[in-house]
């Protein structure tokens, strides 16, 4: 089976759910509680654009998210640190492969040091499970930039879309017909970043200026000069009006492209 990779959602720490949730949907975003992560003491709040979603990711349980090991868990580990140091920023992308298994193996055959795949569940609000595989990448990349993770769902993207659209998830929003259309990482290295993601995700960088683009099906990854070694701002098409937002670290631009 040929490996396909597609951008599935971007991961964002926040200290507060409810907080976030009040913020962004003011601004014309629907975000709406996804549910509980039961073992690593997690909560989240999920905003649909097509398959592409955001996660605002929080603590739920203290004394459960305290005591998880990092191998395994790093983006989720992060996101925990991230909460009790009071931090708000987005912390990195999922990857959503239809192969998980031939995923693992080729980033390990890079010589990354990737965790095991494990099986993944959460309840949501309705009572309804989801489950997927997924794995995370223990190697910190060039500059200590996270690396993504990977997510393989227990049904395909034309079910997944469908059973999303029933459950009202997948919907118009206030703000305009939004889609996520770059993430844009701030990093000391740029180029070599944007090299090693181009390795993990078999796509080929493109050079416009002083950036490093990615192209991964109609959306980009943007790898610029910055010292935060970090992926900092989301940019969305689609927009009724032009928009900047932030809340903590996290930014959001809004254009009104299409």
């Amino acid at each position: 089976m040929t490996e396909i990779l597609n951008w599935d959602h971007t991961m964002i720490d926040v200290t507060n759910l409810d907080e976030a949730m009040n913020y962004f949907n003011s601004k014309g975003f629907e975000f709406t509680p996804g549910g509980n992560h039961e073992y690593w003491g997690t909560k989240n709040a999920l905003d649909y654009f097509g398959l592409n979603y955001i996660e605002l990711l929080t603590v739920a349980n203290k004394e459960k998210a305290r005591v998880f090991p990092y191998q395994n868990n790093s983006g989720i580990y992060d996101a925990v640190e991230d909460y009790f140091a009071g931090i708000q920023r987005i912390t990195t992308i999922a990857i959503r492969t239809n192969n998980i298994e031939k995923t693992h193996s080729r980033l390990e055959e890079l010589g990354l040091d990737v965790g095991n795949i494990t099986n993944g569940k959460r309840v949501d609000p309705t009572g309804k499970l989801i489950q997927w595989k997924s794995f995370y990448v223990n190697s910190e990349l060039v500059n200590f930039l996270p690396a993504p993770f990977f997510i393989q769902w227990g049904s395909d993207d034309n079910q997944r879309h469908e059973n999303l659209e029933k459950q009202g998830l997948i919907k118009s929003h206030p703000a305009g017909d939004l889609f996520v259309k770059q993430a844009i990482f701030n990093v000391v290295d740029p180029k070599e970043a944007a090299k090693q993601w181009s390795a993990i995700l078999q796509t080929e960088v493109h050079n416009e200026g002083d950036s490093y683009i990615l192209n991964i099906s109609d959306k980009q990854l943007v790898f610029t000069f910055g010292k935060e070694n970090r992926l900092v701002k989301l940019v969305f098409h689609g927009a009724k009006l032009p928009a900047k937002l932030q809340f903590g670290q996290i930014n959001f631009e809004l254009l009104n492209e299409k």
